[in-house]
């Protein structure tokens, strides 16, 4: 008995010594040992040397697979110009977030095997959009289908000679292959749940020496009960917020965060980028549990109006790939009630390569730390709305001295602490803001007085411009005004005086609404700015709009 005791402890301490030596090695290679650099931080106006060995980290849902070994990534515009850097990999790069390359000179044709790629994909776009204005028309001759016929235009002339050469000009000098896609986050927190069970294996082994079998159950199951009940009383935030997490309808869901979301610790943090932003998420509200996310373009529209009674409404589109939204309702001591929408693909629980559900276990211990500070719209109490835009351009933001923090942050500060419109660009005023992943963006911001407007950052320097409409385009400088969301906006708030009902409102949202392969229109709010109400649908249903207030939340009226 004594030596199956012996020879299990043997084992356990052998398991114990190798999985923290994994973890350790791992953590700290993920810490900072070859940490991993961003792709865009490592070349966006630098050309890589033949030879170099690159640890790169990048967003896998911004790759493109021209063949089965051949991928592309697409940086950002610059002063240099455009550029699309081709990766040779064995090893599929979906559902990865990070890759050891070797830098060597591009082939020579290279550039024209990634521009007929290109040409592929944007034909079978074409011929998709052609059999759908034929089967529009079979079912309804007289349709209107002014919108496709705009998007077959485009794609028509992505596949022209002109763009062909254009894209081949785009790829870059080197290539690079890839020679490993290690996850050390990952890996170190895994061992390191190995190692505790390893652990807790070897303490059994030790105390069976001395106690018996039946006291050492009864012993344990009292333990459990004990821990289970102190971390009740410990946790109970934090389970009330995980118990509150319901799915509403089949693409929202509905969180009631009662537990402390350390808002005032990510502020004073200095947090200047959104990989900063997951580390300290992960330690300060997850324990540590490695979190990945999924960055992505997204469109979006958003207006401001008065209803004939004098209510002001918020209108907002969130265009985007495939996701669903979580609504997040938030009333912690000393900051107002709010409630905002979080894209829930953003934490890999919607959209390509989910990883679990946002009601599963694992995607309520997520997203009772990480919904909250995620939210793109959302209004409080105090008739206050705001929503987050991107834009189609990178620009680095000047320093002036204030505290660092990102787009993110500031919304959810906003919505907890400003009270109007003035409060919340004073808010913003007091921070250097920057950008997340590989896009600008800027931010609408309205009140329940009428003070409407566009926050952005132009030529370095914090821009408000007064508006009631806006899409993904600078405002300040007039670019784009043209564009067929921006002028629907546009003609129908001028046309109606800035004064629509609610359903008026909804009815211009599907109007500005967008729905292509690549991103359609995943849900429309009108924000009630005086009656803390919100009418929400998802997917372009018109006719199933559900209407939002506390009490959806299960917060009774005082």
């Amino acid at each position: 008995m004594h030596k199956g005791r012996i020879a299990l402890m043997s084992i356990a301490s052998v398991m114990i010594a190798g999985a923290l030596t994994v973890s350790l090695y791992c953590k700290s290679k993920a810490a900072g040992l070859s940490r991993p650099v961003d792709i865009e931080d490592a070349l966006v106006g630098k050309t890589p040397s033949a030879g170099d060995e690159l640890y790169l980290r990048f967003s896998s849902a911004e790759m493109f697979q021209i063949s089965d070994d051949l991928w592309t990534y697409e940086l950002p515009e610059t002063d240099q110009g455009y550029s699309v850097v081709p990766i040779i990999s064995e090893v599929s790069l979906e559902r990865r977030s990070m890759f050891f390359a070797a830098v060597s000179d591009c082939d020579s044709g290279m550039p024209e095997t990634i521009a007929l790629g290109y040409r592929e994909y944007y034909q079978s776009i074409l011929e998709r959009l052609i059999a759908k204005k034929e089967e529009v028309l079979s079912e309804d001759p007289e349709a209107d289908v002014t919108r496709i016929d705009g998007y077959i235009d485009q794609m028509t002339g992505y596949i022209s000679d002109e763009v062909f050469e254009q894209e081949k000009s785009y790829v870059t000098s080197y290539k690079l292959t890839v020679t490993a896609v290690p996850d050390y986050a990952l890996t170190g927190y895994i061992s390191g749940v190995a190692a505790v069970l390893a652990g807790i294996l070897l303490l059994y082994s030790v105390l069976g020496i001395w106690i018996s079998g039946k006291k050492l159950a009864i012993g344990s199951l009292a333990f459990i009960v004990l821990a289970v009940v102190f971390g009740s009383l410990v946790f109970r935030k934090e389970i009330a917020t995980m118990a509150s997490i319901r799915r509403y309808s089949p693409d929202l869901y509905l969180c009631n965060v009662t537990n402390d979301y350390k808002l005032d610790e990510f502020l004073s943090s200095g947090i200047s980028d959104s990989d900063t932003l997951i580390e300290e998420a992960c330690k300060r509200l997850l324990g540590g549990i490695p979190l990945r996310i999924d960055a992505h373009h997204f469109g979006c529209s958003s207006f401001s109006c008065i209803t004939e009674e004098g209510t002001h409404l918020l209108g907002r589109n969130f265009d985007s790939p495939e996701t669903n939204g979580m609504l997040v309702y938030s009333n912690q001591e000393g900051s107002y009630a709010s409630i905002a929408v979080c894209d829930l693909r953003w934490v890999k629980m919607a959209g390509d390569d989910v990883i679990t559900a946002p009601d599963s276990l694992f995607g309520r211990l997520v997203l009772r730390g990480a919904c909250v500070i995620m939210c793109v719209d959302g209004f409080n109490d105090q008739g206050l709305g705001i929503s987050i835009l991107s834009l189609d351009y990178r620009e680095e933001r000047k320093d002036t001295g204030n505290p660092d923090t990102l787009d993110l942050l500031t919304i959810r500060a906003i919505l907890d602490r400003c009270a109007n419109t003035d409060e919340a660009l004073a808010l913003l005023s007091s921070y250097d803001v920057h950008s997340m992943y590989d896009k600008d963006f800027h931010l609408f911001i309205t009140d329940k007085t009428g003070n409407s407007v566009i926050a952005e950052w132009v030529d370095d320097e914090l821009t408000v411009t007064r508006t009631d409409h806006v899409t993904n385009y600078v405002i300040a400088t007039h670019e784009w005004d043209d564009e067929r969301r921006f002028v629907a906006l546009q003609d129908k708030l001028e046309d109606a005086g800035g004064v629509l009902s609610v359903d008026e409102a909804l009815d211009l949202l599907t109007e500005a609404s967008q729905n292509s392969d690549d991103i359609q229109t995943e849900w429309s709010c009108v924000y009630d700015l005086d009656h803390f109400v919100l009418y929400i649908y998802s997917d372009l249903d018109r006719d199933n709009v559900q209407i939002i207030t506390p009490e959806t939340f299960g917060i009774k009226e005082k």
